[in-house]
């Protein structure tokens, strides 16, 4: 069965954008990119190897299960592993690319840390890389100061172990400056007091995508950047001492299915929340919440972009969504698209963009989300995996591909 709806992935978009992050940071830091959740729902197997292509030092995901599925569409750049993981079957996928060195994990206490040293025993192979997550002010993973500073020494004294990164993250990196440096303040003094336990070769890491444009202070060995690859982070986001200018590599597009005409007056949709002014031209996309569009908006104000294919190229309309978003389809005005562009069974076939990569556009993905009260992430994620992920580049025509997320119910039983 045809699919009625595409996400578009600009791959060489997701290329410029990886440059811009490199030209905002030195040559020796490195930059991890965030690929969890299956890519923010993008496809993470194509969307890391792209990312590998375009050079980055690392990827960073959730859980095993995750790191297995970029390994398997064969992606070699090293892995980061947030999650805590307790168990690793021997002989598996996991326990190759341990072997291979193509995998970090993140040790988050003392405990934690001896969980880890146990299952190098079991393993084998030498020592496990791991990166130890400092909780300067999330209060989430990792170890507050204190305890972090005994995780550290216990790493050293310990030969299954070998300490290849300390970090913190942030937590209002977008909305706060003072917030932002006064954790960095937290984690520059945990790095004095413990600066002979780790050894110079160790990344030190802090900046997530906005605390990267805000000031280089945040930079220090590697970043991890995860919505600003997407586009949907950007410099102008933050109050910041960098410039650059990144672009959104998604868009959302369906179509126009049906028609009709309807008298001032005539109610739209389940609670007739919508009541015409005038005579409206009213046509049906088959999208709804069920696909991943947001059921509710600020003044309930959602729009798409209607594109019309003419002899003299595409024409864009803005066209409001009126009446209450159902589980599969939602309503839009077509009224100020000019009759003269119809085509077919009158507007039927037209594109529909539901997301579109235009930053000031009215349907951008960033606006939706502000007026939704929610996060691009969150946006990202919700659209359904089923639907099909169309990826291409500037030298290349856009081949659709079904992209499924890990199944993350398999997660238990390889991490405990």
């Amino acid at each position: 069965m045809r699919s009625t709806s595409v996400v578009n992935i600009d791959l060489s978009a997701l290329d410029r954008n990886v440059r811009a992050i490199r030209d905002l940071i030195s040559p020796q830091c490195e930059l991890c990119a965030v690929v969890k959740a299956d890519a923010y729902g993008l496809g993470a197997p194509r969307i890391a190897r792209q990312l590998a292509e375009s050079g980055v030092s690392m990827l960073a995901v959730y859980n095993l299960a995750q790191a297995e599925a970029i390994a398997a569409a064969g992606v070699n750049t090293p892995q980061l592993v947030l999650m805590p993981v307790r168990e690793i079957e021997p002989g598996g996928a996991i326990h190759r690319l341990l072997l291979a060195g193509r995998l970090h994990l993140v040790v988050h206490s003392t405990s934690h840390a001896l969980d880890l040293a146990s299952i190098a025993d079991q393993l084998g192979g030498g020592a496990i890389p791991v990166h130890l997550e400092v909780d300067t002010g999330m209060s989430r993973g990792g170890s507050v100061t204190s305890e972090a500073a005994r995780v550290l020494a216990g790493i050293a004294d310990d030969r299954r172990l070998r300490l290849a990164g300390v970090f913190t993250h942030f937590s209002a990196s977008r909305e706060s400056d003072e917030c932002t440096h006064a954790q960095m303040d937290v984690f520059e003094r945990f790095l004095e007091a413990n600066a002979s336990s780790i050894p110079s070769e160790v990344l030190v890491h802090a900046a997530n995508s906005h605390a990267l444009f805000r000031h280089p202070r945040f930079h220090r060995q590697m970043v991890r950047a995860g919505l600003a690859w997407t586009g949907l982070a950007d410099a102008s986001d933050v109050s910041s001492t960098q410039h650059t200018s990144l672009e959104s590599i998604v868009s959302w597009e369906s179509s126009i299915v049906h028609v009709k005409e309807v008298p001032c007056g005539a109610t739209v949709g389940y609670g007739s929340l919508f009541r015409t002014s005038r005579p409206t031209r009213l046509g049906v996309v088959p999208v709804g919440y069920f696909d991943g569009y947001p059921m509710t908006a600020k003044g309930d104000e959602r729009w798409i972009r209607v594109i019309a294919e003419t002899p003299s190229g595409a024409r864009r309309y803005d066209a409001p969504v009126v009446g209450a978003v159902n589980m599969d389809q939602i309503v839009v005005d077509l009224s100020d698209v000019p009759s003269s562009l119809a085509y077919g069974d009158g507007f039927i076939g037209m594109t529909a963009e539901l997301y579109g990569r235009e930053r000031t556009a009215r349907n951008a993905l960033t606006r939706i989300a502000h007026d939704c009260s929610t996060h691009p992430y969150e946006l990202l994620c919700r659209i359904n995996p089923r639907m099909a992920r169309s990826y291409s580049t500037d030298a290349s025509t856009a081949k659709p591909v079904t992209t499924l997320r890990p199944d993350v119910s398999t997660v238990g039983a390889m991490t405990g």
